[in-house]
């Protein structure tokens, strides 16, 4: 068994988990049904032990439903990780990981190519009508971003942060490691 077998199974009892609470909730929501047009049953003075323990079994109920939205959601974001991981046990683990490689590489590249630019033309002018080096609307967003978070960096005459290329440069080394093992391993 696999590890993405492992993870799919997980969301499966995850799901099965929330299914029955959820089933649970809504018999017990339904048992206390009688009781919801009733005013005299809600309104009336004094400790009344049967609404004492429809409010506890509708308490449960809606509780039981939050935990329910919970392992789905935890479900939902296992499966959104899994949709994107590239597991060691993988049948074509080794042509992903080169193929994120590349991903990583041309980013990179990118990011040289657009801080040269900015350095000889600056961003204002890389954001205008008729730019020298045409932006994706994703890559504008970054620098706007950047420049709002990082006003202290000038993104406006030197680009990316420094940051940005160690950190797609620490991830290049970390996967071609990774495929390094893993062919070595296959």
């Amino acid at each position: 068994m696999t590890y993405r077998d492992r993870r799919e199974a997980r969301v499966q009892r995850l799901r099965g988990w929330a299914n029955t609470r959820q089933a649970g909730a809504r018999a017990a929501l339904q048992s206390t049904e009688r009781y919801r047009g009733d005013h005299a049953f809600a309104t009336q003075p004094g400790h009344i032990p049967e609404r004492a323990r429809v409010i506890a079994t509708e308490d449960r109920a809606f509780a039981s439903l939050l935990k329910a939205d919970s392992m789905n959601g935890r479900a939902d974001e296992i499966e959104r990780q899994a949709d994107k991981a590239i597991y060691s046990d993988d049948p074509d683990a080794c042509e992903r990981l080169e193929a994120k490689i590349a991903n990583l590489e041309a980013q990179r590249t990118r990011i040289k190519i657009m801080n040269k630019a900015i350095r000889k033309h600056g961003l204002a002018r890389l954001l205008a009508a008729d730019p020298p080096l045409e932006l994706t609307q994703a890559e504008r967003r970054e620098l706007v971003q950047v420049a709002e978070l990082c006003p202290q960096h000038h993104v406006g005459t030197k680009g990316f942060p420094s940051y940005v290329l160690s950190n797609l440069s620490g991830n290049l080394t970390r996967q071609r490691q990774r495929l390094a093992q893993l062919t070595k391993q296959s």
